[in-house]
């Protein structure tokens, strides 16, 4: 019963749960926008098939982030400026969830044979990997100077 009252707090082994799940949507989408571009040049298939795996990996564990990282924001003073720049940090990475999960959403109708993607969805690809390095920035402001997610 502990532990599961440890996860419904978001801690897993007294760890925050949010904190061990970001970096798999964070390598994950980089590497989707690498395949992207590579299956693109290439005009190979089966790039494509692997980076729908990879894309479908790193939207689910991306929304169950996302769960655990709004269990986080409740935590925090409104008041302060934690606060705001987690609103900022969570906002921007829904927007970056939802882009990969509408092109995963696409590309599930074709499944298995899902075609070679566009130059659009490559460079949407690449600006929104772009953008997320600063929405992680973000994140990381939010754990080394504010401190969340550090207190039990």
């Amino acid at each position: 019963m502990t532990l599961l009252n440890d996860i419904l707090k978001g801690r897993l082994f007294g760890h925050p749960i949010h904190m061990m799940l970001v970096h798999f949507p964070a390598a994950l989408f980089p590497v989707s926008a690498a395949l992207s571009l590579v299956s693109y040049i290439m005009n190979d298939r089966v790039l494509s098939l692997f980076n729908f795996y990879v894309i479908c990996i790193g939207t689910a564990l991306g929304w169950v982030a996302l769960i655990f990282g709004v269990n986080d924001l409740v935590k925090i003073n409104e008041l302060k400026l934690p606060f705001k720049v987690a609103l900022i940090h969570g906002g921007l990475n829904i927007i970056w969830l939802s882009v990969f999960s509408t092109i995963a959403g696409v590309q599930l109708k074709y499944y298995p044979q899902i075609p070679i993607p566009s130059l659009i969805e490559v460079l949407i690809e690449a600006v929104v990997v772009s953008a997320m390095i600063y929405s992680n920035y973000l994140g990381g402001e939010l754990v080394l100077k504010y401190g969340v997610g550090k207190k039990i």
